[in-house]
């Protein structure tokens, strides 16, 4: 039996230990991140792909893990998350699913998986518990242990530095409320906070944050409900606010902020709530709609999209989302659907709800409110060459309610150029913010 594993045939349980030179932080990013627990999850020679990874109590874990080598069949497994402490305790319960992903009917595997501060290292614990003794044996023969042990091993490699990839690590800050909010911080120069838009943790600003390292320090974040971040309940816009505050401070206490479409609205919030802390702004295409010159939203927008997720019918949350927000005809639908994206936007479905609190007011069709926002900060609301008519008029209306704001145009780009044309954007971005 390889080091740290141990069998308790008394209580059915397989016992495995190891510690890492990787700090807390990072142990708990790669145990709650889907790409990076793909990079590790498995015995050696076998490959994860995750499907769901939605880490809160109640949410679900779906991957399947297959050998590079074809020597054996694919095994799916949807686990659902019991407790989730951040940086200190997941448990989850594994049960064995078919090409459908329903269950088996093979049983459920509870697992417990505990994470310790070990000076600066990290220790992990954990505790595999099966129903019965014939199933601890059969585990025993099939060397689970040893395949477990075997990813906890390739969890060591992906935690060692990576300095010469230059890979930027994550780390974690405590919002005011006891929050851990996980953030990445890369490049030199003058400060900038990307936020990020709903449906997506940082990775989605990935491209962007690359782009602008080169004249800025870049700091990106997952939002509360995204990857390794927390989401207490109940959802309350002014925790976000609070986020990006305690961010600033890492940055030293002043930086711009950037964001694009759904994330703008947050953004405008928090600089109004900041003051001088914010040394400017920059938004690419928010979806103010001010006038007749595109549907408003519907008016039970929030309250129907947290219904369907409280139904688990995530995919369905995505789809009203589409097709009522950003008004896809429901006849490409069930191609989006084929897309591995789908999935990643179906993890995210609750925070759809989120950004619409945050967005209520901004998006009924009527002008914006004037008292909302206090901001001397100089502001680019960038629009696409090639955007919707509704999205110019929101700059327009934003424009002639705050004092130093400046519409600019992206010529020959569209909507999604905050995520698939990142050089332009940074570029423009850079010489609007230092001139």
């Amino acid at each position: 039996m390889p080091d740290g594993i141990a069998i308790d045939r008394s209580r059915n349980t397989i016992h495995i230990s190891r510690t890492y030179t990787a700090g807390l932080d990072r142990v708990w990013w790669a145990w709650t991140d889907a790409e990076a627990i793909s990079r590790w999850w498995g015995p050696e020679g076998w490959v994860a792909t995750v499907y769901e990874m939605d880490v809160r109590p109640g949410g679900r874990w779906r991957f399947r893990i297959a050998p590079v080598d074809e020597s054996a069949d694919p095994v799916r497994i949807i686990a659902t998350y019991g407790t989730v402490v951040p940086r200190a305790e997941l448990s989850y319960e594994d049960s064995f699913a078919d090409e459908a992903w329903e269950a088996d009917g093979t049983g459920i595997f509870p697992t417990t998986v505990t994470f310790a501060a070990s000076g600066t290292g990290c220790t992990v614990e954990v505790a595999a518990t099966f129903p019965d003794g014939a199933a601890l044996q059969r585990a025993v023969e099939l060397q689970m242990a040893g395949g477990y042990a075997e990813a906890l091993d390739r969890l060591a490699g992906l935690l060692e530095p990576l300095s010469n990839e230059g890979e930027t690590i994550m780390s974690t800050i405590t919002s005011a409320d006891g929050t851990t909010i996980a953030y990445e911080k890369t490049g030199s120069g003058p400060a900038v906070v990307v936020i990020s838009n709903v449906a997506e943790d940082r990775t989605g600003v990935a491209g962007l944050a690359k782009a602008l390292s080169a004249h800025f320090t870049v700091l990106t974040f997952d939002r509360r409900g995204r990857g390794a971040s927390g989401d207490p309940q109940p959802y309350d816009p002014a925790r976000e606010i609070e986020d990006i505050a305690a961010l600033v401070e890492v940055l030293g206490g002043s930086a711009a902020l950037m964001s694009g479409s759904g994330g703008s609205g947050l953004t405008l919030d928090a600089a109004s709530a900041l003051g001088d802390k914010v040394t400017g702004l920059y938004l690419y295409e928010p979806p103010l709609i001010v006038d007749d010159s595109r549907p408003p939203a519907p008016t039970d927008y929030v309250e129907h999209l947290e219904a369907l997720v409280a139904a688990g019918k995530r995919s369905e949350a995505v789809e009203y989302f589409m097709t009522e927000m950003i008004r896809v005809p429901a006849e490409y639908i069930p191609a989006m659907k084929q897309d591995p994206s789908w999935d990643e936007m179906a993890k995210y479905a609750h925070t759809y709800a989120y950004d619409g609190r945050i967005l209520q007011g901004l998006q009924d069709g009527k002008p914006l409110p004037t008292d909302r926002w206090s901001i001397e900060a100089p502001i680019a609301v960038a629009v696409g060459g090639n955007g919707e008519e509704f999205i110019r008029k929101g700059a327009e209306a934003l424009a002639s309610i705050l004092p130093d704001v400046t519409v600019l145009t992206l010529a020959d780009h569209d909507h999604s150029a905050f995520w698939t044309a990142p050089e332009p954007v940074a570029e423009q971005a850079r010489a609007y913010l230092l001139g």
